[in-house]
């Protein structure tokens, strides 16, 4: 398989996985604290072992209670994982934050007051 095929396949099999991850949280996590919040990206090792799930939420000063409450529920998710793909084995899922939309901001207030000046 060349490597252009394989990164292909591995970008779909996230993508599913993204879907299957944010599908499992909107109807089988009955947690009131977990109702905003979302899996905006995921990183699948190359030998599907591990998952890096990156994770947003609403009110961003409570996310690491949410990646704790995330984590709980981690089995949950790998069984949905398992039973939802034709993956040989459910990853190991690593919770964390998506830093993204906060990097955004600093970089937009830093034009702004660049613009002021």
């Amino acid at each position: 398989m060349s490597s252009g095929k394989s990164k292909f396949h591995l970008q779909q099999i996230e993508s599913l996985i993204l879907n299957i991850l944010n599908n499992t949280l909107k109807y089988e996590i009955y947690n009131d604290e977990l109702k905003h919040v979302s899996f905006t990206y995921v990183v699948l090792s190359k030998d599907y072992i591990h998952l890096k799930v990156f994770v947003d939420c609403f009110d961003r000063k409570t996310i690491n209670k949410k990646i704790k409450l995330l984590n709980n529920a981690k089995g949950v998710f790998r069984t949905a994982i398992a039973k939802k793909t034709k993956l040989y084995r459910a990853p190991n899922i690593i919770f964390l934050s998506d830093v993204t939309i906060d990097k955004n901001l600093h970089i937009e207030e830093i034009l702004n007051k660049l613009n002021n000046i």
